[in-house]
């Protein structure tokens, strides 16, 4: 079976991102000891990033080629197995928000197993991966690499909040050739929403980050959190006191929600990621 980063690297292809309209607002932000980043739209390019996004045929074919490789017959039905995964997604969500979880995340290897009658294992991760890299191909944003590397090396810890799943965090060695220790992030303040069952904009998760962060002496004003999105990102860690950038480097993947007048704004608006570094004047714990 191939490995997942091999999957990945094999399914990706160099992708351009698209200007924005938006020009950046630079201010100097002092006493930054930690800087935590959204993945998708933000760290790396995304087509669409969205599980709930409605399928179609071309990845239904794409998804029977794969059980073709894998010689599995698909379980029989007149629905389309893609939009049986829309329609399980759309009723797991449903379940969970009758219970009071407002933002629910799934766990989308049980999903796939539940689809295909199979076990959890390496097959399903396996399946799981490829059709993801097929409807959501990403490529790392321009100075990805060279960011991570420099905001390492000034001795900042690093963190990670994502509408996630199981093989987001194989897109750093995969694609950027570093596991993500080694990319200098810190274990701990890595949070995916797959994890924890809820997805952004749910506070939950950036009060999981604030705990976290706490735990290594760092209050949110001395964290800087860099997302593409004015409703997921941007106004939940603003609110609780985090410094926020908004990412608008990639036209395609930035969420600006101009009819909402209650978001709260960002405190700086980068257009390429290199800009991180001219905002940051480091303090090493």
């Amino acid at each position: 079976m191939t490995p997942p980063l091999e999957i990945i690297r094999r399914l990706s292809r160099p992708s351009k991102p698209a200007p924005s309209a938006l020009q950046p607002v630079l201010p100097p932000l002092s006493g930054i000891k930690a800087v935590v980043f959204d993945i998708y739209g933000t760290l790396f390019s995304s087509s669409c990033g969205d599980l709930q996004s409605p399928p179609g045929r071309k990845s239904e074919n794409m998804l029977l080629s794969i059980l073709r490789d894998y010689e599995i017959t698909p379980p029989a039905g007149p629905t389309p197995l893609t939009t049986r995964l829309h329609d399980l997604i759309k009723r797991e969500h449903e379940e969970a928000q009758a219970k009071g979880n407002l933002f629910p995340e799934i766990e989308i290897r049980d999903l796939w197993g539940k689809i295909l009658d199979l076990p959890p294992g390496p097959t399903i991760e396996s399946i799981a991966l490829r059709y993801e890299c097929g409807v959501n191909p990403v490529w790392p944003m321009p100075g990805a690499g060279d960011l991570l590397s420099t905001l390492r090396h000034e001795g900042l810890a690093l963190g990670l909040i994502s509408n996630a799943q199981f093989y987001s965090p194989m897109l750093f060695p995969a694609l950027l050739g570093l596991e993500l220790p080694e990319l200098g992030f810190t274990s701990d303040l890595c949070i995916y929403s797959y994890q924890h069952g809820i997805a952004k904009p749910d506070p939950g998760l950036y009060e999981i980050l604030r705990m976290r962060l706490k735990q290594h002496g760092i209050e949110p004003g001395e964290t800087l959190y860099l997302g593409n999105d004015g409703l997921k990102d941007i106004d939940p860690a603003t609110r609780l006191g985090f410094h926020t950038a908004l990412f608008a480097g990639d036209d395609r993947s930035l969420r600006l929600y101009p009819d909402r007048d209650e978001l709260l704004p960002p405190d700086a608006i980068l257009t390429h990621l290199k800009q991180v570094a001219g905002l940051l004047n480091p303090v090493n714990s």
